[in-house]
């Protein structure tokens, strides 16, 4: 099982995403943009961060680099409805997979299970 902050701005993705995670026995966490995302990555213990790319307060791009500049070895899934190329950015950001919407929940689950096979979490969280 691993804890896995979804960031969207849309509640129903949000919504549709988690039940996907908890049926596969993750837990997941949620934050409707890239500032509440940061707040809870430095409190919580996140193995994977699965993040919309258009969101307002901190788009999923600019949450990446704000991940990656805490902790280089991050784990991030960019997903996306929007054109190819935002997606493709966030791959040369560092994004693990790209993921267009609506997500396949077994392609999800695919990329998730691939991110997660990496290293073990060993960031120190804030108190």
């Amino acid at each position: 099982m691993a804890r896995i902050l979804i960031v969207d701005d849309e509640e129903m993705d949000r919504i549709l995403l988690a039940e996907v995670l908890q049926k596969a026995g993750h837990e997941p966490l949620f934050a409707p943009n890239g500032q509440a995302a940061l707040r809870i990555w430095k409190k919580s213990a996140i193995d994977l961060v699965v993040t919309d790319i258009v969101m307002p307060e901190l788009n999923g791009l600019e949450l990446l680099e704000a991940l990656k500049e805490e902790d280089p070895w991050v784990r991030v899934i960019a997903i996306s409805g929007i054109t190819a190329k935002k997606l493709n950015e966030a791959a040369q950001s560092g994004a693990l997979a790209i993921l267009t919407k609506p997500v396949d929940p077994e392609e999800l689950l695919r990329e998730i299970s691939r991110a997660l096979s990496g290293r073990g979490s060993w960031r120190d969280v804030e108190s």
